[in-house]
């Protein structure tokens, strides 16, 4: 929660501000919201409208951040953007009951999650995007230990990821 409140916060104030000053006050926000402003209604609704994170949000909001002060982090090119938005717009019909088949089921399975990492880690070789294959390596982890859901697609997807890979793609084209 914290790092996605910060990615937030630094996203905004590196619009305008710094770089290293907008990563102090991305940093302070993430900081207060666990530790000051936890127990808030504000906070405590967000975190029950958009629990649980799990690894590729705060992985992207820590790359973004690394990438604004010059590290050396792949990211995803235009055509991989607009395919997993693509992608992802099926799997969120599929879940909500929009179509026959409900791939989130897939999710709680060993032998399709091995095949999703398998793929992922193919694809991250194939594209040199060893970023891809952390993430997916330390969802596969965090899956398997049970640390957080159960569900694999919940460490590796989240639904605001629907929105950033839009603006992503959007400020790109324009």
């Amino acid at each position: 929660m914290a790092i996605v409140l910060g990615w937030v916060m630094f996203a905004l104030a590196d619009l305008v501000l710094p770089a290293w000053v907008a990563l102090v006050a991305a940093i302070t926000v993430g900081m207060l919201s666990v530790s000051v402003l936890r127990r808030t209604v504000a906070i405590g609704g967000v975190v029950a409208l958009l629990a649980p994170f799990g690894v590729m949000l705060p992985a992207l909001a820590l790359r973004d951040v690394a990438v604004a002060f010059g590290a050396p982090i792949p990211g995803f090119s235009t055509p991989e953007i607009a395919v997993f938005l693509m992608l992802y717009t099926g799997f969120l019909a599929s879940v909500y009951g929009k179509v026959p088949i409900e791939l989130y089921r897939y999710g709680y399975a060993p032998k399709p999650v091995g095949l999703m990492v398998l793929a992922l880690c193919a694809y991250s070789f194939a594209t040199g995007n060893w970023f891809l294959a952390v993430v997916t390596v330390t969802a596969q982890s965090f899956w398997t230990l049970r640390l957080g859901s159960s569900n694999w697609f919940d460490h590796m997807l989240h639904v605001l990821l629907w929105p950033a890979a839009l603006w992503a793609l959007i400020a790109r084209v324009f």
